[in-house]
């Protein structure tokens, strides 16, 4: 697979990961017309640089990716989704395996014109994501698609914008060490011990979380294995397990760093989202 800078038409990222090039489509398009895709993707796969001639919500409904736009990159999970405007540059990189689901429709019918010709990480309540995967399922009636696909523009619209999702350094020694802690959030060398196995001062590697996610070395780890433990509770692991696989020694004060971050017990969140 792998497409440097092309204009990808909405069924390319459908079947799987490794599609063929094609031409370009160029249609009339109506409201009736959008298209809701499922793609299977392996840890490891992903899409090259490329863009697309609709406007694109990508949703990884299990696994995770990492989605780079520009100078921003962001690793996401089933909770948030990736809002990416028509002709915008992107890039995916699917981090374990998953299942994509991607929405695309013509820019015309964007939910206003301010703000949305901008890529954007948008927070995905299971509402969104069952109405997702029910249109990419196929086989519904037109009635139920139209209905099925208002639902879920009024959703989008009303989405919150996150500024909460990890966000991956811009710096390259800083971005690896943060891919490394997001493979093993359990690693609890300090600072100065990763900047010492990257050749550089903790002081750069310092300077570089802050400057490219916006927070400390100390809070981006914290947030991060906050991010990888809700993977491991939506797979099903046990909280008492996800806690040590994420690098708490105890189970108290997970589940008290998790109710911050996420305004309630793993057990909830989990429960929760299994059931959408």
């Amino acid at each position: 697979m792998l497409i440097e800078d092309t204009v990808m038409s909405r069924g390319e990222h459908s079947d799987h990961v490794d599609a063929a090039d094609s031409e370009p489509r160029v249609r009339q398009w109506t409201f009736a017309e959008f298209a809701v895709t499922s793609t299977l993707v392996d840890g490891g796969s992903g899409f090259d640089l490329h863009r697309h001639e609709e406007d694109q919500l990508a949703w990884m409904a299990s696994g995770s990716m990492e989605v780079s736009v520009g100078t921003d990159r962001w690793h996401l999970r089933r909770d948030h989704a990736a809002w990416i405007p028509t002709g915008v540059l992107h890039e995916m990189r699917f981090t374990e395996p998953g299942e994509l689901v991607s929405a695309y429709v013509d820019q015309r019918h964007r939910p206003s014109p301010a703000g949305w010709s901008r890529a954007r990480v948008l927070a995905l309540d299971p509402l969104g994501g069952a109405l997702l995967r029910y249109l990419a399922a196929g086989g519904r009636s037109e009635r139920r698609r139209q209905e099925s696909f208002a639902l879920l523009s009024d959703l989008v619209a009303e989405a919150p914008v996150s500024r909460e999702i990890v966000a991956l350094p811009q710096d390259p020694r800083a971005r690896a060490i943060a891919v490394a802690l997001l493979a093993a959030p359990d690693d609890d060398r300090d600072l100065d011990a990763w900047a010492a196995q990257a050749g550089v001062s903790a002081k750069t590697i310092a300077r570089a979380f802050v400057s490219d996610t916006g927070r400390t070395f100390r809070e981006w780890r914290v947030r991060a294995r906050l991010h990888v433990a809700v993977g491991l509770l939506l797979r099903g692991d046990p909280v008492h397990e996800v806690a040590l696989a994420v690098g708490y020694d105890s189970v108290s004060s997970f589940i008290s760093a998790f109710r911050a971050r996420f305004g309630v017990t793993p057990a909830a969140y989990a429960g929760h989202h299994r059931r959408a």
